[in-house]
């Protein structure tokens, strides 16, 4: 059963206690707009009263955690009437969905703190140079939207602290920085680092991964990364990072008549 949820506390409790990054974008994303915006949905799974999953809808681009027990028929089925044009999932879900393209990656993970030397780390960078630098390592599995999308999303999302940006300073210049795209009670989810060019091969961006991923942590966090395939593959395994699974994105593909 698929069941729409109008208040956050149950979907919450169910998701919170869970160290998974699925499981912590929906829950990160109820956080910041709760059903009462108009432009995002949640729903919650269960079969026979055991609660088996979540389905979170941003827009037309949907999330899934599905856990062992989820109708992964009933799923697709849901996701086909509801016009979804992208469904964000575990690589081992296995989706009914003809008309969608798919591409896949690996899930890191760290949950031990990362030695450091000390740099001047800036916990709350402005956002135009952040966004800047975040432009730098566009490409698969990584899009900014444009930037007057950007700056109230992510201003929203640091008020809620389902969200942060930590950036390494030099000579007075944002270097490096790196952002999470969700936060729970249990998992944070790394989205994008960079470091400006004439500042590489310095260990600035490893300083910024490091500072940001010790940080979470300290909170009792498991920190996750989602990478595309062979994509900074030899800088997160330097950092400790180790994969634990896969990701896998459908597209819905345009009909040309």
């Amino acid at each position: 059963m698929i069941k729409y949820i109008e208040e956050s506390a149950r979907l919450l409790s169910f998701l919170d206690d869970k160290a998974d990054p699925f499981a912590c974008r929906i829950a990160s994303l109820l956080r910041s707009y709760p059903p009462k915006y108009s432009f995002v949905d949640y729903w919650l799974i269960s079969d026979g009263g055991t609660e088996t999953g979540a389905v979170a809808r941003n827009g037309m681009s949907f999330t899934l955690f599905l856990m062992d027990g989820s109708d992964s028929e009933e799923v697709s089925s849901f996701l086909k009437v509801a016009g979804a044009r992208e469904v964000l999932c575990d690589g081992g879900c296995a989706l009914d969905l003809p008309g969608y393209a798919t591409t896949e990656g690996r899930v890191f993970f760290r949950d031990k703190p990362i030695e450091l030397r000390a740099y001047h780390v800036l916990t709350s960078p402005d956002l135009r140079s952040a966004y800047s630098l975040l432009g730098l390592c566009e490409g698969e599995g990584f899009a900014l939207p444009p930037f007057e999308d950007f700056y109230p999303d992510m201003n929203h999302r640091l008020r809620h602290k389902t969200s942060r940006l930590v950036g390494i300073d030099k000579d007075g210049e944002l270097a490096a920085v790196v952002m999470t795209v969700a936060e729970s009670g249990r998992s944070a989810v790394l989205g994008a680092a960079a470091c400006a060019p004439k500042f590489r091969r310095q260990g600035l961006g490893s300083a910024a991964v490091g500072a940001i991923t010790n940080e979470l942590l300290s909170e009792g966090r498991r920190v996750y990364l989602h990478r595309a395939e062979h994509a900074n593959e030899l800088f997160y395994q330097s950092l400790g990072f180790s994969e634990c699974g896969a990701w896998r994105e459908y597209r819905k593909q345009q009909v040309i008549i």
